[in-house]
């Protein structure tokens, strides 16, 4: 069982970034996650959802859509 799983990420303002992220379970990465904006800005967040896997194992997530920053 690996702790870690290997990701890409295609589409969006971080299309071709690949890491590593921690599994969830045996050999699964989390589901959807949303990335901060790159700089301090009124910039909306990235969200990416868990699309598929290519032959070599490593785990492809899919842009979907942007999620707006939360103001106080």
């Amino acid at each position: 069982m690996h702790q870690h799983v290997h990701a890409e990420l295609v589409g969006g303002p971080e299309d071709g970034r690949s890491f590593v992220l921690p599994a969830v379970e045996a050999d699964m990465p989390v589901d959807r996650f949303t990335l901060p904006a790159p700089r301090e800005s009124a910039a909306p967040c990235a969200r990416y959802a868990l699309s598929d896997r290519r032959a070599d194992g490593v785990w492809r997530y899919r842009y979907a859509g942007e999620q707006p920053l939360a103001t106080s």
